[in-house]
C-alpha cells in the first residue's frame, strides 16, 4: 500500500495491480486485481494471445477481480468480439458476486458460465435473420 499527498492530505492508494496468468495449453486466463483503465489493456493482450491458439472456448477466471471500470468492460466486450470473429466463445468463470452483478447490469451476463446463461444460449433459434 502506498500513500500519496492530495491537496495537503495523505491518502492511501489501495489499488492492486492486475495479475494475469495465461495457460495457452488450456485456453485459460486467470485474472486477479483491479481491471481498470490503467491496466485493462493487459487483459486485451492476453485475449489476443488466446486468439493464436486452436481453442474454441476462451476461459477467463474472474474470481480474483476486485474492481472493474468502464475500460475493463470495454476490454471484455472487445474480447468477446475478437473471439466471435475467430469462431470462438469467450466465457467468464467464477466471478465474484459484484462482478457478476456488474456484468448482468450492463447486459454482459451472457458471458458468465452459469446454467441460466448456458440454457439461454442454447434457446437461440437457428436461422433467424
Amino acid at each position: 500500500m502506498r500513500a500519496r499527498d492530495t491537496t495537503g492530505r495523505r491518502v492511501e492508494d489501495r489499488s492492486r495491480p492486475l495479475l494475469l496468468s495465461i495457460d495457452l495449453q488450456t485456453g485459460r486466463i486467470t485474472a486477479a486485481g483491479e481491471l481498470d483503465r490503467a491496466v485493462a489493456h493487459r487483459l486485451g493482450d492476453a485475449l489476443e494471445a488466446l486468439s493464436l491458439t486452436c481453442h474454441r472456448t476462451w476461459t477467463v477466471d474472474t474470481s480474483g477481480i476486485t474492481f472493474c471500470d468502464a475500460e475493463g468492460l470495454r476490454v471484455l466486450a472487445a474480447g468477446e468480439a475478437l473471439a466471435g470473429s475467430r469462431g470462438c466463445t469467450l466465457q467468464l468463470v467464477e466471478p465474484a458476486p459484484f462482478t457478476a452483478r456488474l456484468l448482468r447490469a450492463v447486459g454482459m451476463g451472457h458471458l458468465l458460465d452459469e446454467p441460466a446463461a448456458r440454457s439461454a444460449r442454447s434457446r437461440v433459434p437457428l436461422g433467424v435473420a
